[in-house]
């Protein structure tokens, strides 16, 4: 028996009494219609499914970075509230520590001084070069960093007293590295540092 021939029996066995039962006669057609457009309608509306799903993700995420922003907004207020309410000493040792403005004779009478207060004599001082902006009036202040290089001689424990005092100054100095190498004399030494102070623009 051929291929053909094993269709055609299971055609006559299985499908053909299917067909002619009296549900499938009457409404055979209407069922196959509403299959074949139901089939129709999810590939026609699955592409907007998928937008709006990816819509709703969307407006998610940009509620939690408008929650963000919104928090950061707050806390910025309550910080300016907080430093309103603090005492003028307070925002006086602020104002030296971190001027609203370049004040290159600032940093240099700090370093100046305590080099002085310890005996030690400076060599060089070097402001790195920097782009001077203008500071934009109820903006906030952008803290800003200027570098400078510092080299001064004098003994041991004057050196290492002098770089306390700078640590502790009322002008904010953060260094970056420093070096101590002996004098042709011996008797001296000389620190040679590289740090940077900060203002606000």
């Amino acid at each position: 028996m051929n291929n053909k021939s094993i269709f055609n029996s299971r055609y006559f066995t299985y499908i053909k009494p299917i067909t002619k039962l009296p549900i499938v006669k009457n409404y055979g057609s209407t069922i196959f219609s509403i299959l074949i457009i139901t089939i129709l309608i999810f590939f026609a509306i699955k592409p907007t499914i998928e937008t709006i799903l990816v819509l709703q993700k969307k407006i998610a995420d940009a509620d939690t970075v408008l929650q963000k922003v919104t928090q950061k907004t707050n806390d910025l207020s309550q910080g300016k509230k907080n430093y309103d309410n603090l005492n003028q000493n307070i925002k006086d040792k602020i104002y030296t520590a971190i001027p609203d403005s370049i004040n290159l004779r600032s940093i240099s009478q700090t370093l100046e001084q305590s080099a002085k207060n310890h005996d030690a004599s400076i060599s060089a001082l070097q402001i790195q070069p920097f782009i001077v902006e203008t500071k934009i009036t109820d903006k906030l202040g952008v803290l800003t960093e200027m570098e400078f290089t510092f080299n001064t001689e004098g003994n041991y424990s004057n050196l290492t007293a002098l770089l306390q005092e700078l640590k502790t100054s009322n002008r904010l100095i953060s260094i970056n590295s420093l070096s101590l190498s002996k004098t042709s004399n011996s008797k001296t030494l000389i620190l040679s540092l590289s740090g940077k102070a900060f203002y606000l623009k």
